[in-house]
């Protein structure tokens, strides 16, 4: 009778696990910032028939700043890169080797950077200048790709 007592707890176990869908490996954040770092390289001209390419998930840090204006950040001399950024810096995170990252945030207004080496880089901008912009908000998680374009031509 324990024996077939076992079984039908292992039983009701895998059902439950079949019905309500094996969970996800990233539900841990409920408020903040989730999604991945893509690197994009070479040749991206549009063709038809050929969908556009999203990239190759990397591992990278990842900068996160109280909203940063291009008047706050000094330029290097190739586009999209940054010396220094002269902001708040609120935290600094690590995506995984296939890219994924998340982090909670309280609501506001953000800017992302990916750090490359002692560079960082935004390549996005908003009609008021803020790079790399992104809004929490409350009980919700913001998701975005973060894509480097690594020697890309259009």
């Amino acid at each position: 009778m324990a024996t077939s007592m076992k079984r039908g707890i292992i039983f009701l176990a895998f059902l439950s696990q079949f019905v309500h869908g094996a969970p996800s490996l990233h539900m841990y954040v409920k408020q903040g910032v989730r999604g991945y770092v893509r690197e994009l390289k070479g040749n991206q001209m549009p063709s038809p028939g050929r969908p556009a390419a999203k990239g190759r998930g990397i591992p990278a840090e990842i900068c996160i700043y109280a909203l940063v204006n291009l008047s706050q950040v000094e330029p290097t001399p190739k586009e999209c890169f940054y010396k220094a950024v002269h902001g708040r810096l609120i935290k600094t995170i690590k995506s995984d080797s296939t890219g994924f990252f998340e982090t909670s945030l309280d609501t506001g207004r953000y800017s992302l950077f990916i750090r490359l080496g002692n560079l960082y880089y935004a390549s996005l901008t908003d009609q008021y200048n803020n790079l790399a912009p992104i809004t929490v908000e409350d009980s919700r998680l913001t998701n975005i790709d973060l894509v480097y374009r690594n020697g890309v031509t259009y």
